[in-house]
């Protein structure tokens, strides 16, 4: 924990919207995927779907792919700000070096330069190491819902047949 507030405190003011968003996006990009695990353990119960479940199947297909694009939509939102908020703090950090540097003491100079630069680059790392990841469990629910959506057309087919 002590790590944390230390990296906060490197990074600048934009590294409390940065924690907070990444809390959510995580948050809401884990719920995505246990979503879609509880629709791919419901569907394999229903193996052995006659006739009737057709528009039961076509209906769970239907909320799956709405379900998964409304999500992507918020999550893409919350990914792409991510990367935003970390250049914010690279600003932040950039104004905090050349108010250093306009100091008038060459040791606060070269202190606040080298705390105008930390800050720069942990709040750039931060958004990003919050972005990429995310982006990567996104692309991992994309392919599970291919995965689900692929699996209900094979039993309608099998239903069909």
């Amino acid at each position: 924990m002590t790590a944390l507030y230390e990296m906060v405190g490197k990074g600048g003011p934009v590294m409390v919207a940065i924690l907070a968003l990444s809390v959510v996006l995580y948050s809401r990009c884990f719920k995505l995927l246990l979503a879609l695990r509880r629709s791919r353990l419901k569907l394999e119960a229903m193996v052995s779907a006659d006739e009737r479940m057709i528009p039961v199947l076509r209906r769970a297909r239907e909320d799956a792919g709405e379900s998964f694009r409304q999500q992507r939509a918020v999550l893409g939102s919350m990914i792409a700000a991510a990367p935003l908020l970390g250049l914010l703090g690279t600003v932040s950090g950039m104004v905090t070096t050349f108010e250093s540097l306009a100091g008038h003491s060459a040791e606060k100079t070269m202190e606040g330069l080298a705390r105008g630069i930390s800050e720069v680059l942990v709040a750039t790392e931060s958004g990003l190491v919050v972005a990429i990841p995310a982006l990567l469990v996104v692309h991992l629910a994309h392919r599970s819902l291919r995965k689900y959506l692929q699996r209900l057309n094979e039993i309608e087919q099998g239903v069909n047949a």
